[in-house]
């Protein structure tokens, strides 16, 4: 929020946190602050909404991992940078995405019955929604992000790529550690 309310106030902050081509050219800090930095407060209060919410639910069997907080909040913006798909690249849809896909790969992975069903198919909407991206070109939900901003599906994308292996990277951890928690029998 402070990156944002800076970049609003000072162009000049803006152009200094703003994720772009100057990352291969040493300005590494930008893969970090870009994301931080927000087209309209619309956008960052929809992104926050979604990694608080994520965050904070599945704060416990995600965030030792870590993984999908950093992966999800660098690798989104430098895929859509590489891939040559905007000249630059803010905002938080990349780890939004991740935490979501995380926590339902998660859930499903460790629910049983009618509710692992019914998550799977959470899961299949939510993966289906940047696919849909993807090859439409077209946002699923359209946002207004100002003039000369658009939507990035291939940073949706790769968050939920992302995602889904942290989810069930955290869920291998979680049945290890409890695996190792019972007791084992002694032969004399």
């Amino acid at each position: 929020m402070i990156a944002t309310a800076a970049a609003f106030a000072w162009p000049a902050v803006q152009d200094l946190l703003v994720a772009d081509g100057r990352i291969a050219h040493g300005h590494l800090w930008r893969a970090v602050t870009g994301p931080f930095v927000h087209a309209t407060w619309g956008h960052l209060v929809r992104d926050l909404a979604l990694v608080c919410v994520a965050g904070v639910a599945y704060e416990a069997p995600l965030g030792r991992k870590g993984l999908v907080f950093g992966g999800g909040l660098v690798l989104p913006g430098l895929a859509v940078l590489a891939a040559g798909q905007a000249q630059w690249y803010c905002g938080l849809s990349g780890l939004s995405h991740a935490l979501l896909a995380a926590a339902l790969t998660f859930e499903a992975t460790r629910r049983t019955g009618a509710v692992r069903v019914a998550v799977l198919g959470v899961c299949a909407i939510a993966a289906l929604k940047p696919l849909y991206e993807l090859v439409t070109g077209a946002p699923a939900f359209a946002m207004a992000l100002g003039a000369d901003v658009h939507q990035t599906p291939l940073a949706h994308a790769v968050g939920v790529a992302i995602g889904v292996c942290c989810g069930l990277t955290s869920t291998r951890m979680r049945d290890r550690s409890y695996r190792s928690r019972e007791p084992r029998a002694v032969h004399p």
